[in-house]
């Protein structure tokens, strides 16, 4: 019984990572099809833009490239910026690894009062903490903030190209004579 449950998690990671897309809610709209208004003003770069999506498989690819999220909202200073943060976090821990005086198992289950040498302990533990910190904290800022970043942008782009004001001419047939008036026309269009 037990075989068959390993079998059965194993082939559902295998189904799941082989997926095209890993998604917890289904996108009911397909933007690859149906083509948009454009205005003639807006660049390619701002269309671009306008048509990202942050999903689940893209928070993935963030724990994996540091700054992804923030590279995908074109803000490519933070992006770098998050990837040497989080090359930081890694040299920390390799510093630990290369030292080779303590595994991080013992760093986070020791206290180490006992240790002849509590200093180099003590800034051991300073060290993988600092790193695990700059990791996760660099994982979770490219996450939030580049989701935030994009979001704002497109909002930005949506207001610019958003708001149209249309003069337009009209006719008022009375049954006498048309008559020319002039007319407004707002539209609002996502």
């Amino acid at each position: 019984m037990k075989n068959i449950i390993i079998t059965l998690v194993a082939l559902f990671t295998v189904q799941l990572l082989s997926a095209q897309d890993l998604d917890i809610y289904q996108k009911r709209k397909n933007s690859n099809y149906q083509l948009p208004y454009m205005n003639k003003q807006m660049s390619l770069e701002e269309f671009q833009l306008l048509n990202r999506t942050l999903r689940l498989q893209d928070m993935i690819y963030a724990m994996v490239v540091p700054g992804y999220v923030h590279f995908k909202a074109k803000d490519p200073g933070v992006g770098w910026t998050m990837a040497g943060v989080r090359i930081a976090g890694f040299g920390g821990l390799a510093y630990i690894y290369l030292k080779g005086n303590y595994t991080i198992k013992e760093l986070f289950s020791k206290d180490g009062t006992d240790l002849p040498d509590y200093q180099e302990f003590k800034n051991q533990k300073n060290i993988a903490i600092a790193s695990f910190g700059l990791i996760f904290g660099s994982y979770l800022f490219d996450w939030i903030h580049g989701k935030h970043r994009l979001d704002k942008k497109q909002e930005y782009i949506r207001y610019k190209y958003g708001l149209k004001f249309n003069l337009q001419t009209g006719t008022l047939n009375n049954g006498v004579k048309n008559i020319v008036y002039p007319g407004l026309k707002v539209q609002y269009d996502f």
